[in-house]
């Protein structure tokens, strides 16, 4: 005989006590689910990150090799640093400013193709390759007006160019910058004297941005919280001896993230080996300014002749940066490389020599 089943003095709440349960045996599904599947993605990165590897002759056949004949050179600074320089070539100069993590070897397309007819000069920006900050860190040059727009560190960095502008005795020159490089080369026209600013004949704006790099309104709060977070992970690492991006897989996506989708493992390995040569110490001086830097109210008084050069898939300065850019300068023109990514310089020598070379012949007469 089948046993009577007492009654629940909550009928409701019994239901509900079962639906739970269920719930939770679901909920625990899903979360196993998820968490299979983020496991199998890891490993997938993992394998695809190892077997993207580069070997000296990968680095050859993509010409990521230094030319011969280069010349080096290092440059005192006002403030006791020393800036490593090269150059290669003779005739009408041109000064390129590479992106912040990198070094002078980002430039060895253009150092290799386009001596033939130019002097190519490239510098390691203080804190970067062999080159060293003097007592002004990554501040204000000491005495130099403060305030203005921009950044601090960017008028540091402007003023290290004027430097090698003196010391190589260059009267004329196209500056060339990527991404930072390209902000330091916005400071320092804002900032230079007449005569100074009759020095630049031209300047091309790689992958970069006049500010601010979000266009929200909370912005500056969010960057101030933000940076300071960065700032302690970054001195942590360098605290415990670590580069920049301690993991190879982090190692390899992150770098991947500035490239466009046809870019090769070889680029983005030889990109990799310089950002992991800077200083953590060095990067948490910098991201703040990096980051939050605005030139943009001053564009319109900046009427030297440009040309902003961008990838239609950069992920760090995204082509709407350079569109602003454009309609903010006086004399600007806009060139946007399909299916390109933030490293215009390794992705798409051929096109951007072309353009440099192009300006040269323009401006530098």
């Amino acid at each position: 005989m089948a046993r009577a089943r007492k009654a629940s003095p909550d009928g409701a709440a019994e239901v509900r006590r079962l639906a739970g349960g269920g719930r939770r045996k679901g909920a625990f599904a899903l979360g196993a689910g998820a968490g299979a599947l983020l496991g199998a993605g890891l490993v997938l990165q993992h394998r695809m990150a190892s077997r993207a590897t580069a070997d000296d002759a990968d680095f050859a056949a993509d010409g990521l090799v230094l030319p011969d004949g280069m010349l080096s050179r290092d440059v005192p600074t006002d403030d006791g640093g020393m800036l490593h320089v090269v150059a290669r070539g003779s005739g009408p100069a041109v000064v390129l400013l590479h992106g912040v993590t990198l070094n002078s070897a980002t430039w060895v397309h253009q150092l290799r193709e386009l001596s033939t007819e130019l002097q190519v000069v490239a510098l390691d920006q203080r804190g970067h390759g062999k080159s060293v900050p003097g007592s002004d860190g990554f501040r204000s040059p000491s005495g130099a007006p403060s305030g203005g727009p921009g950044a601090p560190a960017m008028k540091r960095l402007a003023a290290d160019v004027v430097s090698v502008l003196d010391a190589l005795e260059l009267d004329r020159v196209v500056l060339v910058g990527h991404s930072m490089g390209g902000m330091v080369a916005l400071q320092l026209l804002s900032d230079a004297s007449p005569e100074l600013r009759r020095r630049i004949a031209g300047v091309l704006l790689v992958a970069t941005s006049a500010g601010p790099l979000i266009g929200l309104p909370a912005f500056a709060q969010v960057l101030g919280a933000s940076t300071s977070a960065a700032r302690g992970a970054l001195l942590s690492l360098e605290r415990r001896g670590k580069p920049l991006m301690a993991h190879p897989d982090v190692a390899y996506w992150s770098t991947r993230l500035a490239f466009g989708a046809e870019a090769p493992p070889a680029q983005v390995r030889y990109a990799e080996a310089m950002i992991n040569a800077m200083s953590p110490h060095y990067m948490a001086d910098l991201i703040g300014d990096v980051a939050g830097f605005d030139i943009s109210p001053a564009l319109g008084a900046l009427d030297v002749p440009a040309t902003v050069v961008v990838g239609t898939h950069d992920r760090l300065t995204p082509p709407w940066h350079a569109r602003r850019m454009v309609r903010g300068l006086p004399d600007a023109a806009l060139l946007e490389l399909a299916r390109c990514g933030h490293m215009v310089m390794l992705e798409r020598p051929g096109e951007l020599n072309r353009v440099i070379g192009e300006m040269a012949a323009k401006v530098l007469v």
